[in-house]
C-alpha cells in the first residue's frame, strides 16, 4: 500500500521546495536525476554508484563526488535500514505536514554504511518517539504527494520493519 498525503490547492511553492518539474525528464527544470523520481513512482527507492570508483551516491548526482566521473548507474537501496539518529516534530512542521504532527524525522543508514551504504533522512508518520531507538530497523515505503490540483509526485518515508 502507498501511503498518500495531499497539498492544498492554494499553496505556490518556490522551485527549490517542489520537485514537481525535476519529475519529468523533459522541461526547464529537468535534471539528469529524474529517473529517482520515475523508480520512486513504480515502487523503487533507487540511487546512484559510480561505475569507476564503485562509491554509492546519495542523494542521487549526475556526477561522482569521489572521482568526478559522470559514468553512474542506479542501484536499488535496500528495504530495511537501522536509525542512527531522530528527533520529534511537534511544532513548527511545513505547511503540508502540518495535519500529521507529531511525526519523526529520521537519519537511516542502509547497507554497510560509510564503506558500501547510504544515511538517508526521512520521515516516519506511525510511529512516536517513545517508540523509535537507535538501531531500531525501518523499512522505506513509497509516498504519494497529492495536489495541488491533479499533480501526483512521489517521494519516501521510514516505517518500522
Amino acid at each position: 500500500m502507498v501511503k498518500s498525503i495531499r497539498i492544498p490547492a492554494t499553496i505556490p511553492f518556490p522551485p527549490l521546495l517542489d520537485l514537481w518539474e525535476q519529475q519529468d525528464e523533459k522541461g526547464p527544470d529537468a535534471t539528469r536525476i529524474y529517473q529517482f523520481y520515475k523508480n520512486l513512482a513504480e515502487g523503487r527507492f533507487t540511487t546512484t554508484k559510480c561505475k569507476d570508483c564503485g562509491k554509492l551516491l546519495y542523494p542521487p548526482v549526475a556526477v561522482c563526488s569521489e572521482c568526478l566521473s559522470e559514468n553512474l548507474e542506479w542501484v536499488d537501496i535496500p528495504k530495511v535500514g537501522e536509525v542512527y539518529a531522530f528527533t520529534e516534530v511537534r511544532a513548527g512542521a511545513p505547511l503540508q505536514f502540518q495535519d500529521t504532527v507529531p511525526f519523526i524525522i529520521a537519519i537511516v543508514r542502509f547497507g554497510d554504511y560509510p564503506k558500501n551504504g547510504i544515511q538517508v533522512s526521512g520521515i516516519m508518520f506511525d510511529l512516536s518517539s517513545e517508540e523509535v531507538k537507535i538501531g531500531t530497523k525501518v523499512e522505506w515505503e513509497p509516498l504519494e504527494i497529492l495536489g495541488p490540483g491533479e499533480m501526483r509526485r512521489y517521494w519516501y518515508c521510514f516505517k518500522k520493519a
